[in-house]
């Protein structure tokens, strides 16, 4: 099970022309549309086990050199 959390008590999105709400802040899922919709929103973080497993990518910093 996916859950999300926003800092907007009741935001709200679209999946597939559906209308969707968070409640109180928090929202759970197991649909894969839905979970893919959430994972691209910008107030929404999500914070169960899975997402605590595989941290977002991040991009390479690149190898500075030290110069004698």
């Amino acid at each position: 099970m996916a859950v999300y959390e926003s800092k907007y008590a009741e935001l709200a999105f679209y999946v597939d022309g559906k209308l969707r709400k968070f409640q109180y802040g928090k929202y759970q899922t197991e649909d894969p549309k839905e979970i893919e919709v959430l994972d691209k929103l910008a107030d929404v973080v999500r914070v169960d086990a899975k997402a605590k497993a595989e941290p977002k990518p991040t991009e390479a910093k690149p190898k500075t050199t030290r110069k004698k």
